[in-house]
This record gives structure tokens, sequence and C-alpha cells, in this order.
């Protein structure tokens, strides 16, 4: 039975696209909190480790301390962006819990146009002026010996204001899109009025509008895989030929060499090549087909993202040990530890994708790009986590 669109089930690509702006800013600048934690380490140490209040070459420790406030404003300010986009901004009305999702939906529209927008943009309004007149003015530290440009810390309030706005937009258009389609099946979100057909950008414009489920196609995919990926393995260890081993060998030994030496995202790359070579190991002509077939539907509507789970904290290191187990169980034609390493495999993939969730972005969400607006960012696809990468899935 399809799913009734909701806000769990279902995104908006222009949405996601708006609130990929905003994450990808956002993530950017949460790395000055590095910064930040060094510079306190060292005037800590400096400080009550060697009672000092200056550094070396008679550089004050003010200036210091004033780049740590500095610093540790631009995570906190934007992170009010990030959290619009994440709905973890703390609530404390006491209606709105006891709603039914229609009125939730009306009463977030209400609050987002009646009172966050307007707000935002007087606030935008007056911080804009306000660093205006700090540079015009050559603002700086009240201390002596503190730092100078202060404008360039007050630019920051305006810019938050504004990737709050676009948070806000986003979110007001999400809210009124599943407001228009809730209680819907995806099917009724499909049919084309006249007028459109008339006019296709009309009707492309349109399609960004329009809730794409986020989960379905992700976890079947995945749990067919499962299946036909433990057979590919069984097969493989007992029909491998010479040349098909040396295949895989190779295969295994970049994987572990890139394992070494690059990044998730080659390692990534390489581990659709070791499993299609699995697959043609396996002398099984409708299992090489449809491993195949499944690599190349994934080129064309990518529905799980691999980057993302090799960039999971511990999963390379995992993945590697599991890729090597049903490498290991296939060489030494062993098909019941083949299959079951492969299934062992898949399971852990499963269970790493629910925990990541399903990813902000949308491969080719760019509006600007009409060939991939036509093929990807408009298309009522199903989705887990999204891909951008063009050599299979994991």
């Amino acid at each position: 039975m399809p799913q009734v669109i909701s806000a769990k089930t279902h995104h908006v690509p222009i949405v996601t696209f708006l609130n990929g702006i905003v994450r990808r800013v956002v993530e950017a600048t949460a790395w000055l909190n590095v910064v930040l934690i060094l510079l306190i380490i060292i005037t800590v140490i400096l400080r009550y480790g060697f009672h000092r209040n200056q550094l070396w070459l008679d550089w004050p420790l003010v200036p210091m301390e004033e780049l740590m406030w500095h610093l540790y404003s631009v995570p906190v300010m934007f992170g009010l962006a990030y959290a619009i986009t994440n709905d973890s901004h703390i609530r404390i009305d006491l209606l709105r819990g006891h709603m039914s999702k229609r009125l939730q939906h009306i009463f977030e529209i209400l609050g987002i146009l009646l009172l966050l927008l307007p707000c935002l943009v007087i606030m935008l309004d007056f911080s804009f002026d306000y660093a205006v007149y700090a540079f015009t003015h050559h603002e700086s530290s009240q201390s002596t010996m503190g730092l100078p440009h202060r404008w360039i810390v007050k630019s920051v309030i305006p810019l938050t204001m504004l990737l709050m706005i676009i948070a806000s937009i986003a979110r007001l258009m999400e809210d009124s899109v599943l407001l228009l389609h809730y209680g819907k099946e995806p099917q009724e979100t499909e049919k084309r009025f006249f007028p459109f057909d008339l006019w296709p950008a009309v009707a492309m414009t349109i399609r960004l509008f329009k809730p794409l489920s986020k989960d379905v196609l992700g976890r079947d995919f995945l749990e067919f895989r499962t299946t036909v990926d433990g057979d590919c393995a069984y097969y493989a260890a007992l029909r491998a030929t010479d040349a098909d081993r040396e295949l895989l060998a190779s295969c295994f030994e970049v994987m572990e060499k890139v394992h070494v030496t690059e990044g998730p995202t080659e390692e990534a790359n390489i581990d659709a090549d070791f499993h299609l070579a699995i697959a043609k190991a396996a002398h099984n002509q409708v299992l090489s087909h449809i491993m195949r077939s499944l690599f190349n539907t994934l080129r064309k509507d990518v529905f799980f993202n691999r980057m993302q789970l090799y960039s999971h904290h511990g999963s390379r290191d995992l993945l590697l040990n599991q890729h090597r187990e049903i490498y290991e169980a296939i060489i030494a034609g062993d098909p019941e530890r083949a299959r079951s390493a492969a299934k062992n495999h898949l399971e852990y993939v499963k269970e790493t994708a629910e925990k990541i969730g399903p990813e902000e972005t949308v491969p080719g969400a760019n509006p600007f790009n009409p060939v991939t607006s036509r093929l990807r960012l408009f298309r009522p696809t199903l989705k887990v986590d999204n891909n951008t990468d063009d050599k299979g899935t994991r």
C-alpha cells in the first residue's frame, strides 16, 4: 500500500536544495571550533603553565583572547540557521503538540509569515547598517592592545540573518507543500493538469515543489542485494577460474592500497568494481546481468550514498575487513562461508544506513543545470541516501 505523504516519509526538492546551501556553509564554518580549541589550549598553557601574560616577541594575549570570542561567535550565530533546517530550536508552545498534523502545518506557516520572517528582515536591515558603520568608521577593539577591523565580526550578524531567511523560506515552502499534499498518496501528486502540458518549463518548476519519498527504494534495493550478493559470492566460490581469482585479487589489492593511501572517496569507487568482479566470477549470466543492471541503474538514479557510508566513523576498517572475508572465502573455495560473509556485509550496510539516515541533499539538485534538473531534481524518485558519484553503489 502506498505511503501517505508526510514530513517523515517525503521531502521537497527545492527545500532540500536550499537547506543544503545553509548546511554546507554552517558545516564549513564549524571547523573554526578546532582553531578555537587550539587557541584556548595555548592561552591556558602560557598563562597558567608558564605564568606569562604575553606570547613570544612581546605579543600580548589580549588579541588572542578577543580572537577566541570572535571565533566562538561565528559557529554560534550560524548555528541558528542550521537549527531551522533541522527543526531543532527549542519549542515552548503548549498547544501545537496537541494539534493535528494539518493544524501544525498551518500553525508553522503563520508563525513564519507573521513572526519569524518579519523579525529576520528587520534584523538584517539593522545589522547590515551596523556592520557598514563599523567599516566606514574603522572601528576596533576598545582595548589599546585589542584587535582592529571590528567590522569583520560584526558582519557575521547580517550573514546569519541572511542564512536564517533562506532556511525559513525553505521551511515555509516545505510546510506549505506538505499541507497541500497532506493525506494524499504519491500517485495523486503525479496527475498533470492541462495548462502545464502546454508549458514544459512551468511543469518543471511545479515539480520542484512535489514531495518525493525518502526511504522506500534505497531500503528495498539493499534488501534485494543481500540475497543477490550472497548468491553471487556462493557461486563465485564454486566456479571461479584462475582468471577470475586474479581479477578479484587485483581489485582487493587496489582496495587495500586505497584504504591506506587515499580518502574514502577512492575507496568507495573501487567498491563497485569488486562486487561486479564477484558477479562475473559466479559464471551465471542471469546473476551477472542483474548485478550489472542494478549498478547501471544506480549510475542514473543513485539511491544510496557510498561516500557517506565510507565517511561514517569507524566504517572504513569494518568494510575492508568484510570485503576481505568475502574475498578469502571465494579464493578458498568455501561457498557457504562466502555467502554468509556477503550477507553479513550487506546487513551491516543496511544497519549503518539506518543510523546515518537520509542525506539532506539531492544529487544534481542545481536548478541552474537544465540537464540534471530534468533527469534528477524534477523526477519523482525515492531515496534513502543519494550519491553524486557515477560508479555504482555500495
